[in-house]
């Protein structure tokens, strides 16, 4: 943009479905508005992750949802996706139900709706390096772009990086799970060549890894790898479920991890034999990081009794979805038809007046974050937050 200081009223820092949610929503409520995203595009770990499917969208145990639990952008992206791909129609997946989408047209739906908001600029490959606050009060975000430094003056930010990184540099409080109780990070790749997919392949990989470990020839969380079919016939997707924190580079060894269970599935397993790695994540994506201390922490209890709130603003009927380092992963679903709602406190910074967090970083407890974490949920915090910012 050629200035070395901009002036907004709402920054929103991560361009993920949360980030560019609360953008849309603050921009339309009339705040001149600027996302900062650290990649090209928009999406975040839901393009990043190679993900398939939007979860958190819908109840459950009620049969084929015919709406979305959270009205408002959420049915909007869902319509949008549908006209680029009126094929790809809501899905059971065991008890619950999801949306899947390819990573190109969600990415096409972002950039149409940011492109249509006369109040919203978005500078992609942008950084945030750094947070000025005073008497509890964020006043200057410094972020880097592939042309140089800028300091932002927000009214307000809202911090939907997932890392929370704002929360981090402004000194707000949060609470972070320690190493060994975090939950299992994720790794995708993506593999063609295969032949003879069936439903009995999902099982057959986990089965073969975990005999794999018994016998000690891999590490022990590669058992924990899961496979789906992709849109194609000789289409499917690996993805690893590994330690959170490893020392050293750990997106070289996920890559490693990735090269080892492929071939080793290509020697037992004869749909993989003549199949070949076609694209994996650029980077592991955590399912837990640091959480900012809020006016409320939602916890386990208030999930799984279906607890609603007079300042709720989002519903979720997703179970917890742990997982765990140990046993892989746990759920723990809520009644049919039931569902729980967030509250607004959940997004307000306890310590810092015009902080606010929506996606993975708000305010809950570790177990609950197994279930506010999901992609459609994070679509409808971002919004949420977005409105109240934009205030």
């Amino acid at each position: 943009m050629g200035l070395e200081k901009i002036i907004c009223e709402v920054l929103v820092v991560g361009g993920g479905v949360a980030g560019m949610s609360a953008a849309l929503t603050a921009a339309r409520e009339g705040a001149y508005t600027l996302l900062v995203e650290k990649n090209g595009f928009p999406g975040g770990a839901a393009v990043t992750g190679l993900h398939r499917f939007i979860c958190g969208l819908y109840a459950h145990g009620m049969g084929m949802p015919d709406h979305t639990l959270n009205e408002g952008i959420a049915p909007e992206i869902c319509a949008r996706l549908k006209v680029l791909a009126p094929d790809k129609a809501v899905l059971p997946r065991g008890k619950v139900y999801v949306l899947p989408y390819t990573t190109g047209n969600l990415i096409s739906v972002f950039r149409s709706l940011s492109e249509a908001e006369k109040q919203l600029d978005i500078l992609y490959n942008t950084k945030t390096v750094s947070v000025k606050t005073e008497k509890h009060i964020i006043t200057a975000v410094t972020v880097r772009g592939l042309d140089g430094e800028y300091d932002i003056a927000p009214r307000v930010v809202i911090d939907c990086s997932g890392d929370a990184i704002v929360v981090q540099l402004s000194g707000a409080r949060y609470q972070l799970s320690p190493p060994h109780q975090r939950q299992l990070a994720g790794y995708t790749f993506r593999v063609k060549g295969l032949r003879d997919v069936d439903d009995i392949v999902a099982l057959r990989v986990p089965y073969c890894l975990a005999q794999a470990v018994a016998e000690k020839k891999m590490p022990s969380y590669l058992k924990f790898t899961t496979f789906t079919p992709g849109d194609d016939q000789d289409e499917g997707y690996c993805r690893l479920n590994i330690l959170p924190v490893v020392a050293g580079e750990r997106n070289k060894q996920a890559r490693k991890d990735a090269l080892f269970v492929h071939s080793y599935l290509c020697k037992v397993l004869p749909v993989f034999r003549h199949s070949s790695i076609a694209e994996m994540s650029p980077e592991v994506l955590d399912r837990e990081g640091p959480r900012v201390c809020g006016e409320y922490t939602l916890s386990a209890d208030d999930v799984v009794n279906a607890r609603k709130f007079p300042d709720g603003v989002v519903k979720n009927a997703w179970p917890i979805e742990l997982w765990d380092q140990e046993k892989g992963v746990r759920y723990q679903y809520l009644h049919p038809g039931d569902y729980y709602e967030i509250p607004l406190r959940c997004l307000k910074a306890q310590d810092i007046s015009n902080l606010y967090c929506a996606g993975r970083c708000i305010s809950v407890s570790h177990e609950a974050l197994g279930s506010t974490r999901v992609m459609g949920t994070c679509i409808s915090l971002g919004e949420q937050a977005g409105r109240e910012a934009a205030k």
